[in-house]
């Protein structure tokens, strides 16, 4: 049997008649070695190669279908059944009615005022520079089709997270038996802070889409699309210049084991991360800076700094320096109102992110370094970017091979991944409540 890119065995799946997979099959043989352009490519499993056939797609879609239909009456039932957040009074007779009000929350009006107005910059007070540009034009591009532009953002944000769902079982069905990789896309879909990908009128369903897909295309040696694709995801949220870095390590990294997989040698740190091997031809691949790029270029082009999407943070009461990063703002919370629910929300979230810290070693040794240095970005820029915590949650949507290992975890513990993926669930459909209601949570 031919080995992943990190030395673990890869499983030949099985797709049953309908293409419906099951976590519990298990069937595995010899995998065909793949050729690219006179290299070596890692072998990879032969369903996410296939060119056709219904269980690529279906399985997940329909995981996705099920959580959103129940995450869709969560966020109804909080926008109608409960007493609103201030910020939110009842809005009778709006466009979509309150299927589509509950979801209308928070940064959903900057990202309205960006696609109707563009953008703006006042020194000193908050402007809508801090959001990053794929997610809004993405919007804006599509508004012609639909009543409002917030029934716009909530239908681009539902396919984002449809599409995340059918890549990351592609994605992850390069390294992972069918079980894992199942168990790893329902670990995904209910994701407590998951309900973003869903409907709400954010950037985050999109940058996770256009990051997985990204990944999955230098996987496959396309890196010409590999970089367009990143571009997107690049100029979709600050840790898109972590997407960028990764996706070049990833071409690095897999050239070098390609080479030691001729050699029958052993890899150390740097000799898998040596830039030495890359070549011409694989520079499309850092096409994906252009995003970041033309961003930057933008804000100091139009207002004269090309940071200042950083610098806008700052009237956030989280701009860079000690104090955000050492995260003051938690100890006093603790100090003064420990068991209110935003200090406990502030906790959980920061314990995400050790928890997400401590997968790292074994995303190393599953999925090479080039997945884990991205991990340790999204979550570093989760740690030194916000003042208490807020917002981590919904940032490790991101970090997506941290629900791999977990999927790998979980499908050799059939009892525990169903307890898991209830309460999971449970929490999700809780949170989503809240949301509609208008409760700022992430």
């Amino acid at each position: 049997m031919h080995r992943s890119p990190t030395g673990t065995p890869l499983a030949f799946r099985f797709v049953p008649a309908g293409g419906v997979e099951s976590p519990t099959m298990t069937d595995t043989a010899p995998q065909p070695r793949t050729w690219s352009r006179g290299r070596v490519v890692h072998p990879a499993p032969t369903v996410a190669n296939h060119p056709a056939g219904p269980g690529r797609y279906r399985t997940p879609l329909i995981m996705f279908a099920a959580v959103a239909v129940i995450v869709w009456v969560a966020i109804w039932i909080g926008n109608t059944q409960f007493a609103h957040d201030a910020f939110f009074p009842a809005r009778p007779g709006i466009a979509g009615g309150t299927w589509f009000e509950g979801w209308q929350r928070w940064d959903a009006y900057w990202y309205r005022t960006i696609v109707r107005e563009g953008y703006v910059s006042y020194p000193g007070v908050q402007s809508s520079v801090a959001f990053w540009p794929s997610y809004p034009l993405l919007v804006r591009a599509v508004s012609w089709a639909f009543p409002s532009i917030f029934i716009t953002g909530s239908i681009v944000t539902l396919c984002c997270g449809a599409v995340s769902a059918v890549l990351l079982r592609r994605w992850v069905g390069v390294f992972l038996p069918r079980a894992a990789a199942v168990t790893t896309v329902a670990l995904f879909l209910v994701y407590p802070y998951g309900y973003y990908q869903y409907g709400a009128v954010y950037a985050d369903a999109l940058f996770v889409a256009v990051t997985i897909g990204a990944f999955l295309l230098v996987e496959r040696d396309r890196l010409f699309w590999a970089g367009v694709v990143g571009i997107v995801a690049t100029a979709a949220r600050p840790a898109g210049v972590v997407v960028a870095v990764a996706l070049v390590l990833r071409v690095i990294e897999l050239r070098n084991l390609a080479r030691a997989e001729r050699s029958q040698q052993q890899l150390s740190l740097w000799k898998r991360l040596d830039p030495r091997v890359l070549q011409w031809r694989d520079s499309p691949v850092f096409l994906a800076f252009c995003g970041v790029g033309a961003w930057s270029a933008f804000l100091g082009f139009r207002f004269g700094d090309p940071l200042l999407f950083a610098t806008v943070e700052s009237t956030w009461g989280q701009g860079a320096g000690p104090s955000t990063w050492l995260k003051f703002r938690i100890f006093e919370e603790l100090r003064d109102r420990p068991l209110e629910a935003g200090t406990i929300g502030h906790v959980v979230q920061g314990l995400l992110l050790i928890g997400a810290l401590a997968l790292v070693p074994r995303i190393v040794r599953r999925f090479g370094w080039a997945y884990a240095l991205f991990t340790l970005g999204v979550i570093g820029l989760a740690l030194v970017g916000t003042k208490d915590f807020q917002s981590s949650g919904r940032y490790l949507i991101g970090a997506f091979p941290c629900f791999a290992v977990l999927g790998e975890l979980l499908a050799a513990r059939p009892p525990l991944r169903f307890v898991v993926l209830v309460l999971s669930l449970v929490a999700l459909a809780v949170m989503a409540v809240a949301y509609g209601r208008g409760t700022y949570l992430a």
